[in-house]
């Protein structure tokens, strides 16, 4: 039921703010941001294996959530490719009010063609540097659903190699159709 959501989203909410002790509240978990209980299992798992290097497609809570976890891990960088600037000046001001900019970057990443992808644009990779570090942990939680036909899935060829040995991998929405077919 709706109750129950709700009860478990708050649970998950009440978690996440004891173990990341936060210096500032967290941004709105609600609309495009990721849910409570997807962000503490994140944290969680950012916390226990200790990523070195997290990408994540898209910006926002979840990146005050990850850069947190760097932080109290004392090791590791969370960058965020962000095609909207609007959205990315607002998650580098959510970032420096909470402290994080030593363990985060919002880079700006368009969404553009690449030849090796058919049917929808994906972020630009022109503003990762050259000597990118492998990624320990990639969170899929852009492009937005709602830009193209399983708009996630060029994620996994585009950056296969800058993977790590041991990456984990996270899909938002994973209950949505087309993350189903991911």
């Amino acid at each position: 039921t709706e109750s129950s959501q709700t009860y478990r989203q708050l649970q998950a909410y009440l978690a996440l703010v004891q173990l990341l002790e936060p210096r500032q509240p967290l941004p709105l978990l609600r609309g495009w941001a990721a849910s409570p209980d997807f962000l503490l299992t994140l944290a969680k798992h950012a916390l226990n294996d200790r990523p070195q290097t997290i990408l994540e497609c898209s910006s926002g809570a979840s990146t005050v959530v990850l850069a947190r976890c760097c932080e109290l891990n004392g090791r590791g960088h969370v960058y965020s490719l962000e095609h909207d600037p609007e959205y990315a000046e607002k998650s580098r001001k959510l970032i420096a009010e909470h402290g994080l900019e030593t363990w985060s970057t919002i880079i700006d990443a368009p969404l553009i063609h690449h030849s090796q992808i058919e049917r929808s644009n994906w972020y630009s990779l022109e503003a990762l540097p050259k000597d990118f570090p492998l990624i320990d942990l990639l969170v899929i939680d852009g492009p937005p659903g709602t830009s193209a036909p399983l708009a996630r899935l060029p994620a996994l060829p585009l950056l296969q190699s800058y993977f790590s040995p041991f990456i984990s991998i996270f899909l938002d929405d994973a209950d949505r159709e087309d993350e189903k077919e991911i």
